[in-house]
């Protein structure tokens, strides 16, 4: 009689222990519908804001430059294009990470602070080498400053929600490298438009995968 009785309480063990396991499961996903809207959202906004940058960094710089020196117009053409750059990369994810806690006007606000600022030392001091600098060395540099800098401060406001975003910089880091790939090298007048929305969909597309990852294993730590 005991041994049937052990027999039945290991059988409920054990079919406990599936229905748990088989919850869990159920309970861990992708959010890609999140991911697409994020992906989509970078793409638009960094195509019409960035053209926007386009057209008045240059002609501001230019302005500034003449009246105090050409460094300080290239700064000032780097902070216009930097902080343009980072308003149409993050006011979309911005407004959809405000339903987990993230205020969208310091996602956004943080962002183009930091970008605007790190893409006006790092043009000031590629152009203070005479652009000696090679294009591909030039990128990448750019690229892991800023996405570094805005990764880091990002990756702050979602540690705040508890989300484990360690990997965020790098993430941050691979997509406006990449992104900054595009620009360069097939950039070409009367080409802006598609050039900074192949940027948009490149750096998107990295970040969109690496929040929807970040999101998903958020939601396994909290089971």
């Amino acid at each position: 009689m005991r041994q049937y009785e052990r027999l039945d309480s290991f059988s409920a063990i054990w079919q406990a222990g599936i229905q748990e396991s088989n919850t869990n499961e159920k309970q861990v996903h992708f959010d890609w519908r999140l991911g697409w809207q994020w992906w989509l959202s970078c793409a638009t906004g960094t195509a019409i804001f960035g053209a926007a940058a386009y057209v008045s960094m240059w002609s501001l710089g230019e302005a500034v430059g003449r009246a105090t020196s050409e460094l300080i117009g290239v700064g000032i053409a780097g902070l216009v294009f930097g902080a343009f750059l980072a308003l149409g990369g993050t006011l979309g994810p911005g407004l959809l990470l405000r339903r987990w806690g993230i205020s969208a006007g310091r996602w956004v606000g943080y962002s183009v602070l930091v970008a605007a600022a790190t893409m006006s030392i790092g043009v000031t001091l590629n152009t203070a080498q005479n652009n000696s600098i090679p294009a591909v060395a030039s990128t990448i540099f750019v690229g892991m400053i800023l996405g570094l800098s805005t990764g880091l401060v990002q990756w702050h406001l979602l540690r705040q929600q508890g989300i484990a975003a360690a990997i965020w910089p790098l993430v941050t880091s691979a997509s406006y490298t990449l992104g900054f790939g595009i620009v360069v090298f097939f950039s070409s007048e009367g080409r802006e438009w598609i050039v900074l929305g192949g940027m948009g969909l490149i750096s998107g597309a990295i970040t969109a995968l690496g929040i929807t990852w970040l999101l998903r294993q958020d939601a396994a730590i909290a089971l």
